[in-house]
């Protein structure tokens, strides 16, 4: 079965990161193709992980280190801004609460992560 979960955030840490990289690993280890969207940068420090999705000027180019992949790892170009319900700080990324979004920043993450999951 394919199946594509999308999470907004990195895959380590705590909470809702750690379940959704535990999740797809267990999928991929249930026979499952796995493809992941979500904000990581360095997915590829996770075993399960086979191939890398990024978009160069609008293109989606994947980087596969196994074939065929079971668990692709994608990252939405997203620009700078990496809303957040929590201040916190990531690598990469200027995180910041919801609240403190223009409608214009919001819009743009929307827009980004849609086009995303149809380019998956």
């Amino acid at each position: 079965m394919r199946i594509l979960i999308f999470h907004g955030y990195l895959l380590h840490g705590t909470g809702s990161n750690v379940y959704n990289a535990r999740l797809a690993e267990a999928l991929v280890r249930a026979g499952h193709e796995v493809h992941l969207v979500c904000q990581d940068r360095h997915p590829f420090q996770f075993d399960w992980v086979d191939a890398t999705g990024n978009w160069m000027s609008g293109e989606l180019t994947v980087v596969e280190r196994r074939s065929p992949p079971r668990a692709t790892v994608y990252r939405p170009d997203i620009g700078d801004v990496l809303p957040v319900y929590v201040a916190d700080v990531y690598e990469g990324a200027t995180a910041r609460t919801f609240p403190e979004l223009t409608d214009d920043e919001i819009e743009r993450y929307l827009a980004a992560n849609v086009a995303a999951v149809r380019d998956v």
